[in-house]
């Protein structure tokens, strides 16, 4: 789902994405003349590989996120800002971005967390 970023306005407008990879339900509003704020809870499968013993396992990814886009460059002292350089805010881009980010994260299987927690 792409928005066009004049089509923002400053009321919260809530969003709903389904699709096979990723739910996705939340708001976004307009902060300024060129950035907007997106409030989200992104609910998705992720498959992901423990980093102790490497053995591939299904997590429920269930998160809620808030985070900042801009229209073009982002001229400000804030770091955690999508830029978009089409005039469209890309929805599927974002959802895939943050289920990516927490692929690459650090994670421990359920059975490695359990030997984690009790030192077995």
């Amino acid at each position: 789902m792409k928005i066009e970023f004049r089509k923002i306005t400053s009321n919260a407008s809530p969003f709903e994405i389904k699709n096979s990879t990723f739910i996705s339900r939340g708001t976004f509003r307009k902060l300024s003349h060129k950035l907007a704020l997106l409030d989200f809870h992104l609910y998705a499968p992720a498959s992901l590989v423990c980093d102790r013993c490497g053995s591939e396992y299904l997590h429920e990814l269930d998160k809620k996120v808030s985070l900042k886009v801009s229209d073009g460059t982002f001229e400000g002292e804030d770091l955690d800002v999508i830029e978009f350089f089409d005039h469209y805010v890309d929805f599927d881009a974002i959802m895939t971005s943050e289920i990516e980010a927490e692929r690459s994260d650090y994670h421990f299987c359920p059975k490695c967390k359990k030997q984690e927690t009790t030192g077995e």
